[in-house]
């Protein structure tokens, strides 16, 4: 009988003595001063037009950017610099006699253009939840990349606005709210949303993106998430159709997989597919009020290291 009596007093031993695997998981950022984290982005985009010429636009992208903490303030705001290496970028666009190839060297400037982007380095900080608080230096390289001596300054021109699409300012944070900032702001929860401003084919289109906790091991946290896109308003432009109004709505699914111990991202497959329905203001061959949609379709597959 004595010793059914001890049982319980040798569980609550045990219990007290085991690791407390029930604890809040943190779904926040522990960067270190001085670390390298590597984000590595491979694009794959496909849109189709319904319009008369059924343009079909196909573009991969590989971006890899290379963020070093340069600091760590005491209010948590996190300091890094940041670079662009080992681009590439290729964009098929029959209909319209375009051909644009990085790899290949055959558009020095083009060739000269990404070399000097990638040999920049900018900076930005970002609180422990991922929000970017400040972007320095990327507009800088872009201006200095606009001096470039081209002969022919149309494809300058082009060239500098394919770029700017692809990794300008408003490209880095669209990639940087989709893959970075998507911590919670308040903690502990498991279902949060995040608005952000998504530069989609150049226009401010507004984003609300719902994730949601699923899951941890001992080295990594799951989440996933679902957004949404709706531009606010029709943007007005004038393009080869004649002059025309556009709206753009769509979603975005995410699988995030981050590295429990840094918060920082190994691994992410995220789908977005988006509608751009076109409308003609004036045309000299098309009639006012004709609706164009256009469908795009993207994967974005992501690769996060730390060294």
């Amino acid at each position: 009988m004595k010793c059914h009596c001890l049982i319980p007093g040798i569980l609550l031993l045990a219990a007290m003595s085991a690791p407390a695997f029930t604890q809040e998981t943190r779904l926040s950022y522990n960067l270190q001063t001085g670390k390298h984290y590597l984000l590595d982005i491979d694009l794959q985009q496909n849109t189709r037009s319904e319009a008369v010429n059924s343009e079909e636009i196909s573009m991969y992208s590989r971006i890899k950017l290379e963020f070093w903490v340069d600091s760590v303030d005491a209010s948590g705001l996190i300091h890094l610099s940041v670079r662009y290496k080992e681009l590439l970028l290729s964009m098929l666009a029959p209909g319209l006699d375009m051909d644009i190839n990085s790899e290949t060297g055959n558009n020095p400037i083009l060739s000269n253009l990404m070399d000097t982007l990638q040999l920049g380095r900018f900076y930005l900080s970002m609180n422990t939840s991922g929000e970017l608080k400040a972007l320095e230096g990327l507009t800088s390289i872009f201006q200095s990349m606009a001096a470039y001596p081209a002969k022919d300054t149309n494809e300058l021109e082009v060239i500098l606005g394919t770029l700017d699409e692809a990794y300008g300012p408003n490209a880095f944070r669209s990639l940087f709210n989709l893959f970075v900032s998507y911590y919670p702001t308040v903690q502990p929860i498991s279902n949060w949303t995040r608005d952000i401003t998504y530069y989609f084919n150049t226009k401010p289109v507004q984003m609300v993106n719902r994730y949601s906790f699923t899951r941890s091991t001992e080295e990594l946290v799951i989440i996933q998430g679902l957004g949404m896109l709706n531009s606010n308003r029709e943007f007005a432009e004038t393009i080869s159709m004649g002059e025309v109004k556009s709206a753009v709505s769509g979603s975005q699914t995410y699988d995030y997989q981050a590295d429990r111990e840094t918060g920082w991202l190994k691994q992410c497959v995220s789908r977005q597919r988006v509608l751009i329905e076109t409308t003609i203001v004036k045309s000299s061959y098309l009639p006012e009020g004709l609706r164009i949609p256009s469908y795009t379709e993207t994967v974005f597959e992501v690769t996060g290291s730390v060294y």
